[in-house]
């Protein structure tokens, strides 16, 4: 064996063993995301556990390293204002794991209702005489509404029996809204 081929030997053997060492160094780093991972999204759970809150976590590393949660979980009142809570969390998880979380994410997926959609009536003012249209007014207002109103659930609010959808003039709209009909224009002086 001469020289030469025992330096190729050796820089072969050599870059072999920094694959290795790379690959090896790769899966430390995916451990130690994946525990840092883990760690961030039970330290939150533990943090709305405290406050009666079921919800889904995953903690993800960016590839910038800073590290992001995803929170799902289903509409609750004591997270109506879900950016005001994500500061203490962020302070709880970085006390108990030394973690800084970037950004939190949230979800509220709604279930699905077995209501039906409300029929749709569509009002044509051509065929239709006056008093049918104010009789069909006054069904619209005396539907018992405050029924759907008086409920908790925020989802209920546009459940009505039907809905009735017709064209008004500009000045039937001021007069119905109470509001002033809007002064015309000045027509272009000649020169």
């Amino acid at each position: 064996m001469d020289m030469l081929s025992v330096i190729a030997m050796a820089i072969a053997v050599a870059a072999i063993l920094a694959a290795a060492s790379v690959l090896l160094a790769g899966k430390r780093r995916e451990k130690r995301c994946a525990a840092q991972e883990a760690a961030v999204a039970k330290a939150a759970q533990e943090y709305l556990a405290r406050y009666q809150i079921r919800c889904r976590m995953r903690a993800t590393t960016l590839p910038d390293d800073s590290m992001v949660l995803l929170v799902e979980t289903p509409p609750h009142k004591k997270l109506r204002f879900s950016y005001i809570i994500e500061q203490p969390i962020r302070r709880f998880i970085r006390v108990h794991t030394g973690i800084e979380v970037a950004r939190i994410f949230w979800r509220f997926p709604l279930p699905p209702k077995s209501s039906q959609v409300p029929e749709v009536r569509y009002a044509d003012p051509e065929t239709m005489p006056g008093d049918a249209l104010e009789e069909q007014a006054a069904e619209a207002a005396s539907a018992p509404i405050a029924a759907a109103l008086d409920t908790d659930d925020d989802d209920n609010y546009f459940q009505h029996r039907s809905y009735q959808i017709e064209e008004v003039s500009w000045e039937d709209f001021s007069t119905l809204s109470g509001s002033e009909a809007p002064a015309p224009l000045p027509e272009p002086e000649k020169k």
